[in-house]
């Protein structure tokens, strides 16, 4: 009983100082508030997003807040090439992988009968293929090692549909699948897979989502998100907490714990619902463009 409750403890209070941590979409965002955290805990990090730039400026906050040792990798996950070197980066510099967080992501807007196949195949490209490729550069590492933790970032679109956004849950349908796969196939290696699942945040996502819908396309890069949501800060500080504990599943809010409840105990009255704000959302997003 002793040694049980031990290990209990040991779980609940991982150590995380010294660990590598490899962050993708460190750039901003969760991304950069996630490694912030683990900076904050002594890992050693490894940042990757497309802006070589973005990230030597987050990198430089960080060895100078926390001083931590960090290795910036330019990467586009979109690039299934580029996230398995990334892994082989990160392994070549420091010697291991001990934390992978698949963070990186983009969103997508339009309606399913009228979105361009092209841009969505691309969303799945860097929200779903190019964290798969990250996970299966860095299993064999962990494995080896006798352990480490997988942080697949999704949302709470991932378990309940969004409209006019049903590209972008899609891609988190499929993560919440895969990450639940892994989950109980890679439990035996002492690898645990971590889903955080973050409701609205105050970040620049929206601008950075893609825009499908015929004859709106020059309204990209404009902010059409409902709300500004939490600070990531706590999305991160969140993440650090699911690491230690090795969960299973994260809720950044008790908002957002409730409303993916309601979703799943009451799948008639949500698709009423969804059925109002898809009206809602067409017509702000039309006032918008005219």
């Amino acid at each position: 009983m002793a040694n049980s409750s031990s290990r209990s403890r040991d779980r609940w209070n991982r150590e995380l100082r010294g660990k590598v941590a490899v962050v993708t979409g460190a750039s901003r965002g969760i991304g950069e508030a996630i490694a912030a955290a683990l900076a904050a805990e002594g890992c050693r990090l490894v940042l990757a997003a497309r802006s070589t730039e973005r990230l030597q400026k987050v990198a430089e906050g960080l060895r100078l807040r926390h001083g931590a040792e960090v290795l910036v990798v330019p990467t586009d996950i979109g690039d299934e090439g580029q996230s398995r070197g990334l892994i082989g980066a990160a392994a070549s510099h420091f010697g291991t992988v001990d934390i992978l967080v698949n963070n990186a992501g983009m969103g997508i807007y339009g309606a399913m009968d009228e979105v361009h196949l092209d841009d969505l195949r691309h969303v799945f490209a860097v929200n779903f293929f190019g964290p798969m490729a990250a996970l299966q550069a860095a299993v064999p590492i962990m494995r080896s090692q006798g352990g480490g933790t997988i942080v697949n970032v999704s949302s709470i679109v991932g378990r309940f549909p969004q409209p006019l956004g049903g590209g972008y849950t899609a891609t988190k349908f499929a993560l919440h699948g895969a990450s639940g796969a892994a989950r109980a196939e890679l439990k035996r290696d002492s690898i645990d897979v971590v889903l955080v699942c973050p409701g609205l945040t105050d970040t620049e996502f929206s601008q950075h989502s893609r825009i499908s819908v015929p004859g709106a396309e020059h309204r990209q890069g404009e902010r059409h998100s409902l709300g500004r949501g939490v600070a990531p800060e706590r999305v991160g500080r969140r993440t650090v907490t699911a690491i230690r504990r090795g969960e299973r599943e994260a809720f950044v809010t008790l908002f957002d714990r409730a409303l993916v409840w309601f979703a799943v105990h009451f799948p008639a009255l949500l698709q009423w619902v969804l059925v109002y704000v898809t009206r809602f959302r067409r017509r702000r997003f039309e006032e918008g463009s005219s």
